[in-house]
């Protein structure tokens, strides 16, 4: 999957409205109506995770790119409520965490080490993830210390998180 990922930080009733409309209409809804508002009147609640998703999720799981894995870490990217992904079309995935999730995550990724996260990154199994080098080392790294910011922010005003890939 070379899919970019992005991040949302949003109350409550936006994950309502997400559960509450029929399957196929939910990557629209984000792509149409919620990255747009977002992106514009909220840049404080996104963050852009670009393709180092993939490495991230990996390296804070058990190197597979699989929706479960322990917690709170695998929760960071695609871990939570799976609200869409449509295994025939691998076109979409929307993924939810609650306040209090996004709070445990932010504790966890804040309790990260440099050391930790080069350690993990190596260990994906190269036959999981072709990418693996130093480059992609140094830019899953930045994503990942970059997004910190967001999850405290999340974490802070008790927000939901949303994570979106698309291809």
């Amino acid at each position: 999957m070379s899919c970019l990922g992005v991040l949302f930080a949003v109350p409550e009733d936006v994950v309502k409205k997400l559960e509450d409309m029929p399957l196929e209409e939910r990557p629209e809804y984000i792509s149409e109506e919620l990255e747009e508002e977002y992106f514009e009147e909220y840049p404080e609640r996104t963050y852009e995770l670009d393709k180092s998703w993939d490495a991230m999720h990996r390296l804070l799981t058990d190197g597979t790119l699989s929706f479960g894995g322990e917690e709170p870490l695998a929760k960071a990217v695609l871990g939570g409520d799976v609200l869409y992904f449509d295994e025939d079309h691998d076109d979409y995935i929307i993924t939810t965490k609650t306040p209090d999730e996004v709070k445990k995550v932010y504790e966890a990724l804040q309790g990260l080490e440099d050391s930790d996260i080069r350690r993990r990154y190596f260990a994906i199994p190269a036959d999981e993830y072709e990418d693996k080098d130093e480059e992609d080392y140094e830019y899953t790294l930045e994503y990942l210390r970059d997004s910190l910011s967001f999850w405290r922010y999340a974490a802070e005003h008790g927000l939901w998180v949303l994570f979106t890939a698309d291809q």
